[in-house]
């Protein structure tokens, strides 16, 4: 088995779906995908996963909410393939050879610890850097940058090798829901290891999006500021609004008061 790509699934269905399709429309025979259902709070996914049949797809239970970082790890240490990809559940691979591309990446920089794939929304961010395009690299199948700040995840290939002996640690699982990102780049640092977005080959990004549940997606901003520590559903339930700390982690991340108000609005 070459690759292996998991997915940690708590978004709703139609986002998880999508992710999951792509994945296996978008590979062969020379990739598995690992579901790590991780206890949404959305009963139609559970539902969802246990019906699911594919000989390419397995299913692993940990019984529970085991967050995003350990939720990886969960799957990684069940995964046969050389390659592992991080997949969230609301990115969409793009249709072309997006895998091979990214294994190759790894082959052609072997001091590259991981690389990624940039949705529109990260290229934005990266366009800012007045230097950003002078240090793209063109390759024959594909461009990539080496980005010296954290590379943000959503689709990120390692190879297992590299996970085992570096990133396995156990520590991981007390990371905060993006703390992934910041945790596996100081570690590359420490190695000497380059970190770098493949430019080329596009996923569309579905949070914030009519198919995703958008105060899930304020919270997991809120989650990843620190400002909360309780499960999507705890937090929802304790409380009418958003507080004033929150609003202001919102506004810093590029949600608009009106989309906020509108979050407000609908809490329930």
């Amino acid at each position: 088995m070459d690759y292996s790509i998991i997915i940690r699934c708590y978004n709703k269905l139609p986002l998880v779906k999508k992710c999951v399709e792509a994945a296996i429309q978008s590979t062969d025979f020379r990739t598995e995908i690992i579901l790590v259902n991780n206890h949404p709070p959305y009963q139609e996914v559970t539902t969802y996963l246990n019906k699911l049949k594919h000989p390419r797809v397995t299913v692993l239970d940990p019984q529970r909410n085991i967050g995003n970082a350990a939720g990886f790890n969960y799957g990684a240490q069940r995964a046969k393939g050389e390659y592992l990809i991080i997949l969230d559940d609301d990115i969409i691979v793009p249709k072309n050879d997006w895998i091979d591309v990214m294994s190759k990446a790894l082959n052609d920089f072997p001091d590259t610890a991981y690389v990624s794939l940039v949705w529109q929304g990260v290229r934005k961010l990266l366009e800012n850097n007045p230097n950003y395009k002078n240090h793209i690299i063109q390759q024959p199948e594909y461009n990539i940058y080496f980005d010296k700040s954290y590379v943000v995840f959503g689709c990120v290939m390692l190879k297992k090798s590299i996970w085992k002996k570096y990133f396995s640690d156990s520590n991981l699982v007390n990371k905060d829901l993006y703390g992934i990102d910041g945790y596996y780049k100081n570690k590359a640092n420490q190695l000497g290891m380059r970190t770098g977005y493949i430019l080329s080959h596009v996923p569309e990004h579905l949070g914030r999006t009519k198919h995703s549940d958008l105060l899930y997606g304020a919270y997991k901003v809120i989650y990843a500021y620190g400002l909360t520590k309780e499960d999507f559903v705890t937090w929802r339930r304790r409380k009418p609004t958003f507080t004033a700390k929150e609003k202001i982690a919102l506004l810093k991340f590029g949600y608009h008061e009106t989309e906020i108000k509108n979050l407000t609005d609908n809490w329930h």
